[in-house]
Formats: structure tokens, sequence, C-alpha cells
């Protein structure tokens, strides 16, 4: 579904939902004849249809709004993911300043080329849902450098193990962050709320309305926000692709308060 995610949002909301509310209009015409001529007693059927219909709204409504809930969370644990690594490699590019000048220089060096591949490469590949690789070698720069350091009196001690243990906090944060690349929801669940959309749809078909034009106009307005709701659902899914996402900004203003400015 990349294209979903390459199409601007301008272009992709008012398709997306257009296409969903005609859809749901279509079925209504549809059916709209063969439910006028097998339906005997109009009070009776909705009367039914509507203990059927307040049934169906309560589970699919209830699983609509489970999956935009689990969905907007697992984008919001990933963008607190991105803000603590960046802010760990602001961290450490501070305390690299209070080192000596030969160790500290290679340590920023070493932060400022993987900050600049976090955002060159990383991003773009976990637009594409494709794990990075390439910034590991820079973790692994750093992590040799770091290592080799000897401190010589207490307070280069105190600094370098504030460092280590800032450190150990930048790689569960970039794991987080990393992780988050290949994560979205199970087809099963895309399959079930596509399959309850089509079925709401219908439901919405059978009640006898004598206006067609009432009729489109209920099916309609409900269609657009079911439509509305899925599409951000689905934009959300993939945390660093679409209309919302999490972008590199915070390696960005990184680059640009941090390391820069020194």
């Amino acid at each position: 579904m990349n294209w979903f995610y390459d199409l601007n949002v301008a272009v992709a909301l008012p398709l997306f939902v257009g296409l969903f509310v005609a859809a749901s209009c279509g079925i209504v015409i549809a059916l709209r004849r063969p439910v006028h001529r097998l339906v005997q007693d109009p009070d009776q059927w909705d009367r039914v249809l509507g203990h059927t219909i307040g049934t169906f709204g309560v589970f699919f409504g209830i699983l609509l709004a489970l999956v935009a809930v689990s969905v907007y969370e697992n984008y919001a644990d990933t963008r607190v993911a991105t803000l603590k690594e960046a802010a760990h490699v602001a961290a450490l590019y501070r305390g690299a300043a209070g080192l000596p000048p030969q160790t500290a220089d290679g340590l920023e060096a070493a932060l400022d080329r993987y900050v600049h591949v976090v955002i060159d490469e990383d991003w773009p590949l976990q637009r594409d849902g494709i794990i990075p690789e390439t910034s590991t070698g820079r973790v692994d720069e750093f992590e040799d450098l770091l290592h080799r350091f000897e401190p010589t009196n207490g307070q280069e001690q105190a600094n370098y193990i504030q460092m280590l243990g800032t450190f150990d906090d930048f790689v569960e944060a970039r794991r987080e962050r990393i992780d988050a690349t290949t994560l979205e929801l199970p087809g099963l669940f895309w399959a079930v709320l596509w399959v309850g959309a089509i079925v709401n749809a219908v439901l919405i078909a059978f009640i006898y309305v004598k206006s067609l034009r009432l009729h489109l106009l209920m099916a309609g307005l409900l269609a657009l926000f079911i439509g509305l709701v899925m599409f951000v659902t689905a934009d959300m899914d993939h945390p660093y692709a679409g209309a919302i996402s999490v972008g590199p900004g915070a390696f960005e203003r990184v680059l640009e308060q941090t390391i820069d400015r020194e």
C-alpha cells in the first residue's frame, strides 16, 4: 500500500472518502427496489431491522474505536521513542565536551555522522517499511571510541559514568525507534473492518425509506464519518509514512540547536 502513503493528503482524503460514500449510496440504490418489493409490513420490518442495526452498530463501533486507539498509541509511542533518542544524542554530545579534547572531538564527530545518517538514510528506508542498518555502524563507532577512553581524574570519571548511562538509554530508544518501522495492524483486522463497513452499508440500505434523497443523505453521512475514521486509521497505521507520521524533525533540531552551533 505504498501508493496510498505516497499520495498527497489533499488528494487521498477526498478520493478515499468520496469513493466510500459513493459505494454506500450505490448499495442503497441497488437494494432499494428489492427491499420495497419484498417488504410487506414496513413498520415491523424497520422495528426488527432497528434492533439488528443497533446490535451490529455497538460491536462495529467498539471494534473501529479500539483499532483507531491502538493505531494512535503505536504512533504516539513511536514519536516518544524518536524524541527520547534525539534527546539522548544531544546529551551525549554535550557530555563529550567534558572529556579531553582529543576524545571529545572524536565522539562529537561520530555523533554528527550518526545524526546525518539517521536523517538522510534511515528515515527514507523507514518510510518504505525497511529496517535501516547503515546507522548501526555509526553507533558501533561511537561505542568503540567511548569504551577506549580511560578517565584520569574524578571529574572525568563522573562524566564518563554519566555518559555510559546515557548511551545505554540511547541504544534502548534507538531500538524502539527502529522496531516501529514494521509496526502495522494485522491484515485480518483490516479484513474485519472492511467486512463490517460493507455490512453496515447493506443494513442501512435495508431501511424502508420512501424518500430516496433522504435515504441517500442518511447513508452518505454515516459513510462519510466511517470513511474518515478508516482513512485516519490507515494513514497512521505506518508510523513513518503518510500525512500523519513521525518525521526526523527531532534529529534536525539536534543538528541546528546543538551540533551545528558548536
